[in-house]
This record gives structure tokens, C-alpha cells and sequence, in this order.
């Protein structure tokens, strides 16, 4: 489907693609305080699924709420919305639902007493030219500055400003001929990168930073998920940075990363794939084709209005 012939949903209708605007005033084009979520799209036999709809759409009532942002949606009404737009734009494999204040305001605070909120479908090649297939494993470079505190942001809003410090991290990372950034917290500890969960093989155990410093993804919890399916031990607590030299494998989780081994980072490489993270992208691949015992936890239809 053409990317100018898809449809946004904005508060309530459906708009064509090149109508789906925002002046250049807008508080939260001016202040960052839009925020968002964003989530992949399957086929399976029975009709499009979204993995992990009902918790994307609770993350991102739970942002707006840590955002002090009322919205003009509830979450049963978000739910249909994100079904209605699915089936309005065929061939989409994501969704992007955003609350954002469109009034334009000179000042910090917006002039809007509740925000708007848009939802688009699209496919991910219309938008990144030659995206997809599988990518080869990620290398990744430590971040000059550690990960902005909870004390400052909480880790469980995704809002645009957040943001900022990830583009430019990323962005040294690309230049110095890596994949992406990892970051470190204040304390030390590793982290995430800049839109992707990391985890490390530590002892044979699948382990991931706490809550209080990392965003609490939804393909992480997935997988989290799978790797407790298969008798694994998973461990959810901080992880010192001299965990990457105990470490024997990495990987990434996101729904644009799905779950991507890691090679290296820094200097320190690692088996990619290693035999755990293997296994685990075996199930998580099974999973989103409909043929796991999870898919039916995890891969849940879209909702009718």
C-alpha cells in the first residue's frame, strides 16, 4: 500500500496521510512533551496481532499519567482506535500511538486542557527503505554519559524529550563505526541501549537491569517471559559493568530489534549467537508466527468498537 494513501487516526477520525499535521508551534513540537509507544504488528491465521497489545496500550496511558497529560481517550477507546486504523491501512507491520498538546504556546505550559492523540499504521520499509530481514548481530559502544536518572525522569515514560540524550549517544556510536550505544546508570551499572533492552548470559542465567533504571519494554517482558518457559533462570536485578567480562552472550530486545544478538561492546565481543540466545530467538520467532504455546498470551487480536 503506498505510503501516501494510508490513513493516521486523529482523535476520533481518519485522516489521510498528508493531512496528519502539527503547527510548528505546538507545545509539544516546541517542548518535547509528546509521548508515545510503539508496537509490531503479525499475521497469524486468524487475522492481524499485535504482540503484547493490552500492555503497549497501558504503557502508554501509564506515560501520559507520569506526564500529567489528560488524554481525550480511554483505554477501551484506544484499543478500538488501534484496531480501527490496523484495518484502515492493510500491510502495516507497526503501530505508533502518540499523545501530543497541538495548540501552539510560547510558554513551558501548554494552552491545551487535554492532549490529542494519533494513531499511525504503517509498513516499516515505506518509512526506512530496504528495513528488514534479519540483521546481522549488533555491535555496540558505551556511552560517554550514563543514563539520565529516575530521579530526574522516570525510565517508564516514553516521552520525545527523553529522548535527545539517546539520538546523540547513538549518533557518536554510528560515527565510531558502531551499531548502536549502551548505557550505563549513574551507579555504574549496565543499563540499555538507546531503544532496545540488553541483557547478558551471566552463569547460564538470562539477566536484565531492575525497573528503577530501565524501561520496562514489552518484547523484554515477552521474552522474559520465554526464557522462564524454558527453564531458564532469570535474574532482574543491577548489573555491574565487570558483568561484561564474566558475560558469554548478549542480546537486544525491542519491537523494532525483536530480539538481535549481540557481538560486541566495545572491545569485548561475544559469541553471537550465543547457544541461550539461540534458543530463546528460536521460540520468540515461533512465537510471533502463531506456533509457540505463548503466541496466544502474547499475540493478541485487535479489538472490534
Amino acid at each position: 500500500m503506498p505510503l501516501a494513501e494510508r490513513r493516521l487516526w486523529i482523535d476520533g477520525a481518519l485522516v489521510p496521510f498528508a493531512e496528519a499535521r502539527v503547527h510548528l508551534l505546538a507545545q509539544s513540537v516546541q517542548r518535547g512533551t509528546l509521548v508515545f509507544d510503539v508496537m509490531s504488528v503479525h499475521e497469524t491465521a486468524d487475522g492481524p496481532c499485535i504482540l503484547g497489545l493490552r500492555e503497549h496500550v497501558e504503557r502508554f496511558f501509564g506515560s501520559a499519567a507520569l506526564n500529567e497529560m489528560e488524554l481525550r481517550v480511554d483505554p477501551g477507546a484506544a484499543l478500538a482506535a488501534i484496531g480501527e486504523t490496523v484495518r484502515a491501512n492493510p500491510g502495516c507491520d507497526v503501530v505508533k500511538i502518540s499523545a501530543y498538546y497541538p495548540g501552539p504556546s510560547l510558554d513551558l505550559l501548554p494552552v491545551d486542557a487535554q492532549a490529542s492523540v494519533a494513531i499511525a499504521a504503517l509498513a516499516t520499509a515505506e518509512i526506512h527503505p530496504g528495513a528488514g530481514g534479519v540483521r546481522p548481530p549488533a555491535r555496540l559502544r558505551i556511552s560517554d554519559s550514563p543514563k539520565m536518572p529516575a530521579s530526574v525522569l522516570s525510565p517508564q515514560v516514553k516521552i520525545a524529550a527523553s529522548y535527545t540524550h539517546a539520538v546523540i549517544a547513538k549518533r557518536r556510536a554510528v560515527r565510531a563505526g558502531f551499531d548502536d550505544v549502551l548505557f550505563l546508570d549513574a551507579a555504574g551499572n549496565v543499563a540499555e541501549s538507546s531503544t532496545a533492552s540488553f541483557f547478558l548470559v551471566v552463569d547460564d542465567a538470562i539477566c536484565s537491569g531492575p525497573l528503577d533504571t530501565v524501561l520496562a519494554g514489552v518484547t523484554r517482558r515477552a521474552v522474559i517471559d520465554l526464557a522462564r518457559d524454558e527453564g531458564l533462570e532469570v535474574r532482574v536485578a543491577p548489573m555491574p559493568a565487570s558483568w561484561l567480562e564474566r558475560a558469554t552472550e548478549a542480546f537486544l530486545t525491542g519491537t523494532a530489534t525483536e530480539l538481535r544478538p549481540v557481538a560486541a561492546v566495545g572491545e569485548r565481543a561475544f559469541e553471537a549467537p550465543g547457544p541461550l540466545t539461540a534458543r530463546l530467538r528460536g521460540r520468540y520467532e515461533r512465537m510471533i508466527a502463531g506456533g509457540d504455546p505463548l503466541s496466544s498470551r502474547w499475540l493478541q487480536p485487535l479489538q472490534v468498537a
